[in-house]
């Protein structure tokens, strides 16, 4: 990528990024990349993707967290040199004793042009509904002990709000994608930013704080250094209201096996959550199909509690892939 651009994503970055509650994020970004920008929807090989992540943090704590995400996008229109592709984005996290949730769903677009035959730059835009929720009645308050046991019958006589609250979110933001032919290196990197409409999504009326924009940067690369091997690297930065968070890692990836249904390959990865933890992972790609594994362990103030043992994630992202034309030519018969 040239370098007036980058530093541009950079500074747009840096600009947008100071002072925003953190929202849902992966260690296995890369996996889950309409997450970080909508301009991803549709920038990869083939015709469709389908992914799905789960992530289970912090199982030691009482305030467990547990995330899902489901995506797919489809590149539904090409013509010459660019291509309109649309994307499907739901994503759920919950936490604590009353199951708070925070779920969105929504859809992303996105419009890529090819500048040369290797390199692509594309913009999309992104609208979901975004809804928090709690349960109440899996919360237990002094009025409910009857002396020496807990009768959950009994009324709270505390007020609440509502249990739920839904509101529209609007995202955009833009990628450059780089795939030379004839070789497996290839280049993907990105700029998102979610909630530009400042949506409330309100539990009652004491409870009407807007929500603050999420600036999100991503970027992976595999670089094709021998012909078996390739080496990895990625980079993501997010940023929202006081929350911040910088990953860095890099790794091999070994070609298995090649051929036609019969293509193969596995990764292996080590990254850091800078101040947080230590992430290692592992992939393993088959024909259509890459399945991966990562665990989080605490490095940083958290880690009293939790042990060292941050969590569990495990991705799938399946792909369909175009069956290569094989041209043919008429000759006289073999018999």
């Amino acid at each position: 990528m040239r370098s007036p651009v980058l530093l541009a994503l950079l500074g747009l970055f840096l600009c947008i990024a100071p002072g925003f509650a953190q929202d849902l994020h992966n260690s296995q970004f890369y996996l889950n990349p309409l997450h970080m920008t909508p301009a991803a929807t549709g920038a990869f090989e083939g015709d469709w993707r389908v992914a799905g992540v789960y992530r289970s943090q912090w199982r030691t704590v009482p305030v467990d967290y547990r995330t899902y995400a489901l995506s797919a996008d489809w590149k539904a229109l090409q013509r010459g040199k660019s291509q309109l592709s649309i994307g499907l984005l739901l994503q759920n996290d919950q936490a604590g004793d009353a199951n708070h949730s925070w779920t969105q769903g929504g859809l992303s677009f996105s419009a890529a042009h090819t500048l040369e035959k290797s390199r692509a730059v594309s913009a999309g835009f992104g609208i979901a509904a975004a809804q928090r929720r709690v349960d109440i009645s899996q919360l237990k308050f002094k009025n409910q002990w009857a002396i020496d046991y807990f009768d959950p019958n009994l009324p709270s006589k505390e007020t609440f709000g509502r249990s739920s609250g839904l509101s529209p979110t609007l995202s955009a933001g833009i990628n450059w994608y780089f795939k030379p032919a004839g070789s497996r290196s290839r280049a993907n990197m990105g700029f998102g930013a979610f909630h530009l409409n400042r949506p409330v999504v309100s539990l009652g009326e004491g409870d009407q704080k807007k929500l603050p924009i999420r600036a999100a940067f991503y970027s992976e690369g595999i670089y094709q250094f021998r012909a078996l091997t390739d080496l990895v690297g990625f980079a993501a930065a997010q940023s929202m209201q006081s929350a911040r968070e910088i990953v860095l890692g890099g790794g091999i990836r070994q070609i298995l096996s090649e051929g036609l249904n019969n293509s193969s390959a596995i990764r292996f990865s080590l990254a850091t959550r800078l101040g947080d933890a230590i992430i290692p992972a592992i992939q393993f790609e088959r024909n259509n199909w890459l399945v991966g594994i990562s665990y989080d362990w605490n490095t940083g103030a958290f880690n009293e509690a939790t042990q060292g043992r941050g969590g569990i994630e495990i991705a799938a992202v399946w792909r369909s892939l175009s069956v290569p034309v094989v041209k043919t030519v008429k000759c006289c018969p073999v018999f």
